[in-house]
């Protein structure tokens, strides 16, 4: 157990809670997008066997937020290494809550050793993945409320990756000072005179300040490099907005027409069908605007009009017609009325697609 009261532990949250605050100015202090972001993917490792439906539904209980599927399905794709599929949570998230444990376990015994061998869990995963440092960050917080006493677990929700690397690097510094894994210098206390040691501490002083600039150098590079790439996911939201406007049903389904009528065309050129010549400008503005679309690696996920199985996990991705699924392993046949449309790039759903149970009548 951790001795909340004992001035070591005190000393260790400030210490925390001064690295932490320095970091919450360089944030934007209305932009609660990175909270609901944050707050989700405690879940996720909270409950990591869960769907996506199931953690909609808790985060409104608890947090009173909307969220849909294709948000949460969204989120875990843009961390790094993903989290959207069962089989990467199962790889992923045990090492992140074994660094997270491994932290907590050298908050308990303030020991030397517990702190080296946070350190080596830290380090195996730490360069591995942009997101690990945000996500042992989120988990040690969330396994230990103690730290949470002035409040940092809340604003740590304000940040994304590189602040939270850098906030790992406080966090392990305040619990290397906590565990005493500080070297005791051996020329200051073998000499007894005064001004020595004050050149000794001086020197400790200046390396220290140094290091500090290199790492405040080395996050606000990491910080302009979050930003263009932020930048970057901002224009592709606009497209995928742009196109997944033209597949809404407001607009008749754009991208769906094209399909259905591209086969058209293609059904009567194979029978050899002579077309008036009045309507040819029409079939070469659908040829255009086909190309426009595959330029823009815009495909389809499913054939339109096909037939398959599928379990409720890939039906929950769907816009399914039918009814439920008894378990997680029941097969039902369905058949294809929307294709659905993916960002190929960067594998972002621009529209689900629609699908009806086939029942044994049809």
């Amino acid at each position: 157990m951790i001795n909340t009261k004992s001035p070591k532990f005190r000393q260790f949250l400030d210490s925390i809670h001064a690295e932490i605050e320095s970091k919450k100015r360089r944030t934007q202090n209305d932009d609660t997008s990175y909270v609901t972001e944050n707050r989700l993917l405690k879940l996720v490792m909270e409950k990591p066997h869960l769907g996506p439906r199931a953690w909609c539904n808790i985060m409104g209980e608890r947090y009173g937020c909307s969220l849909d599927i294709d948000t949460v399905i969204s989120v875990l794709r843009s961390t790094y290494p993903r989290l959207n599929t069962p089989g990467d949570r199962d790889k992923i998230l045990p090492l992140v809550k074994e660094a997270a444990d491994a932290f907590i376990k050298g908050l308990n015994s303030g020991k030397a050793e517990d702190y080296k061998d946070f350190r080596k869990k830290r380090n195996a995963i730490f360069n591995s993945g942009k997101s690990f440092p945000r996500l042992i960050c989120l988990m040690i917080f969330h396994r230990c409320p103690e730290m949470n006493a002035l409040g940092d677990g809340n604003t740590v929700e304000n940040f994304r990756d590189a602040l939270s690397k850098y906030v790992m690097y406080g966090l392990s510094d305040a619990l290397a000072d906590y565990c005493g894994d500080v070297k005791a210098n051996t020329a200051a206390q073998q000499s007894g005179k005064k001004d020595k040691t004050n050149t000794i501490e001086l020197q400790q002083r200046i390396t220290h300040l140094e290091a500090a600039l290199e790492r405040a150098n080395m996050m606000l590079q990491d910080l302009q490099d979050e930003f263009d790439e932020q930048l970057s996911e901002t224009k592709i939201q606009e497209m995928t907005v742009f196109f997944a406007k033209l597949n809404s049903d407001k607009y008749g389904c754009i991208l769906d027409l094209l399909l259905q009528v591209r086969k058209g065309i293609n059904q009567l050129k194979k029978q050899h069908v002579a077309l008036p010549p009045e309507i040819s400008g029409l079939f070469i503005l659908i040829q255009k605007m086909t190309q426009f679309v595959i330029d823009n690696h815009i495909d389809p996920i499913m054939k339109p009009g096909s037939r398959r199985m599928i379990k409720a996990g890939e039906a929950e991705l769907c816009d399914y017609e039918g009814s439920p699924f008894m378990d997680k392993n029941e097969e039902k046949q369905i058949e294809v009325f929307s294709p659905g449309w993916v960002y190929k790039d960067k594998d972002i759903r621009i529209s689900r697609p629609r699908i009806k149970e086939v029942t044994k009548d049809e």
